[in-house]
């Protein structure tokens, strides 16, 4: 006779709880369900033409149109390198640090620029977040409010503790509170190691409001002053002013080696999500700018090879194929900048379009807020009545993604917002 089995722990499986649904994701999933004809989605950063559609930006059109004559480039489906495409790494760099950033000529002549291709800006996040966690820090500082998505890949990434400075307080930036709470925390801490904080590098998610350069200045000599770990996130370079060399203010700023000095690094997660609209193709960097001297730079490469061989192996090749014909063919460069303008513009005339239909002081001064989106300033009720009644999806703390509005939705989602 079979003796049943005794397990020591069974049924553990059955007490996982259900998780939260994604903040932005789970609406979506919603709004595709939803019968309303005058159904709109505000929610996800995708950008949208005046039609509603999700075009293919021109240069990034040709570039793929080169790669599908290419008959090297479309039978070889090789794996990439851990660290991604050679060549793929080598334009994003001149792109990022002697374009963009002359200040970072002296340091990609040093050799001392660790990089790795990304699954795009999110997982040059959460790479970077696992490798902080496992060797320097486990303390982060985010905006309040921040994107959602920023505490989640940390904390799944082995930081212990999650903090929130002072960003936008009764509808401005407040950059007094924000230096004031990290002050305070550096006098109440007893942690031996570095925190770390995360730096919009543009077009601040949710709010729009970014800092001037003075109040920049300020923020990354307190930053300095505390010992802090900076990490810029670079999701919309481009978005701010329609260029996209402009819009890397923050990491040259950072980079004055007159000023600043980053003993445990700075840390740049960079995305063409946005502004080369490859979103489903995943394409980012992490580039981590480490001290001079010794072999700290080969270190941290192999620690940054370890990390990506155990969390997805290497990259995928087509998106970062496709961004590198950009960035190395000179035409399609300046196409590509051409494009990143007329997006910047497009997301200003909706802007103005709002300005004439709702007396909201948000959208008096065109400069106030930068980007994708819009922070309405609207309650989790009022959001909530937009999608019961109107069946207009925002997200719940009120940012509105500015492109899915276009010439045949506009005045319907203005008579509502009126409205509530």
């Amino acid at each position: 006779m079979l003796r049943r089995q005794v397990y020591k722990f069974p049924g553990r499986i059955q007490a996982i709880p259900m998780a939260p649904p994604d903040k932005i994701l789970g609406l979506t999933e919603q709004f595709n369900v939803d019968k309303n004809p005058k159904k709109t989605n505000l929610t996800v950063g995708i950008y949208k033409d005046n039609w509603g559609q999700v075009t293919t930006f021109p240069s990034v059109a040709r570039a793929q149109t080169i790669l599908d004559q290419s008959f090297e480039m479309n039978t070889d489906l090789s794996y990439l390198p851990i660290k991604g495409c050679p060549d793929f790494r080598e334009n994003v760099l001149k792109f990022l640090y002697r374009d963009s950033c002359p200040e970072g000529v002296e340091l990609l002549d040093q050799d001392r620029i660790s990089f790795v291709q990304t699954l795009s800006g999110t997982g040059a996040l959460a790479v970077a977040s696992k490798f902080l966690s496992l060797f320097i820090s486990r303390t982060v500082w985010f905006p309040d409010p921040s994107w959602p998505n920023h505490a989640n890949v940390f904390q799944n990434n082995g930081f212990k503790n999650i903090n929130y400075y002072t960003y936008y307080k009764e509808g401005k930036l407040d950059v007094d509170g924000w230096i004031q709470d990290l002050e305070k925390e550096a006098r109440e801490t007893t942690d031996e190691y570095p925190p770390c904080i995360v730096l919009h590098a543009c077009c601040h998610n949710p709010t729009g409001l970014d800092p001037t350069l003075e109040q920049w200045r300020r923020i990354l000599d307190k930053i300095q002053e505390l010992k802090m770990i900076p990490i810029i996130d670079m999701a919309y370079q481009g978005l701010d002013t329609g260029d996209l060399i402009k819009d890397t203010y923050l990491l040259r700023l950072s980079l004055d080696k007159n000023r600043y000095q980053w003993p445990n690094g700075l840390f740049l997660c960079q995305s063409f999500a946005k502004n080369m609209g490859l979103y489903g193709e995943r394409v980012g960097s992490l580039s981590v700018v480490t001290p001079s001297g010794g072999d700290v730079k080969h270190n941290v490469d192999s620690q940054l090879k370890k990390i990506v061989r155990g969390m997805y192996s290497s990259p995928p090749g087509y998106g970062s194929r496709v961004a590198n014909i950009v960035l190395s063919t000179p035409h399609l460069k300046d196409l590509w900048f051409e494009d990143v303008k007329n997006v910047a513009q497009r997301l200003q005339s909706v802007k103005a379009k709002m300005a004439e239909r709702l007396d909201w002081e948000s959208l008096k001064d065109p400069s106030r807020q930068h980007g994708m989106f819009l922070y309405t300033g609207l309650n989790t009720s009022s959001v909530d009545i937009l999608r019961e009644r109107f069946s207009i999806y925002l997200v719940q703390d009120g940012r509105l993604s500015l492109s899915g509005l276009n010439d045949s939705n506009i005045d319907y989602v203005c008579d509502a917002l009126r409205k509530v």
